[in-house]
């Protein structure tokens, strides 16, 4: 069960990264960045809510991938 639930953390963590790279290349309306765009944005709006706005800056995926690490670490 709990290689499963790492598994799962893993595949988490690479959807957030490709999302934050694409989102530097491509607008949100485009196919590959508006399924991670989906797929990220009920993840990333607590963070957001409690960050706020930061100038243009998005800390949300940095801060989710720490959360996400520290989940994995605990776990194992």
């Amino acid at each position: 069960m709990t290689s499963l639930i790492a598994m799962f953390l893993n595949v988490v963590s690479g959807v957030i990264i490709v999302d934050a790279v694409l989102s530097w290349v491509q607008s949100e309306s485009t196919f590959p960045r508006s399924l991670t765009g989906q797929l990220t944005a009920p993840l990333y709006a607590p963070i957001r809510s409690v960050l706020g706005s930061q100038g243009g800056m998005d800390f949300s995926p940095i801060i989710l991938l720490v959360v996400i690490n520290l989940l994995s670490n605990v776990l194992t």
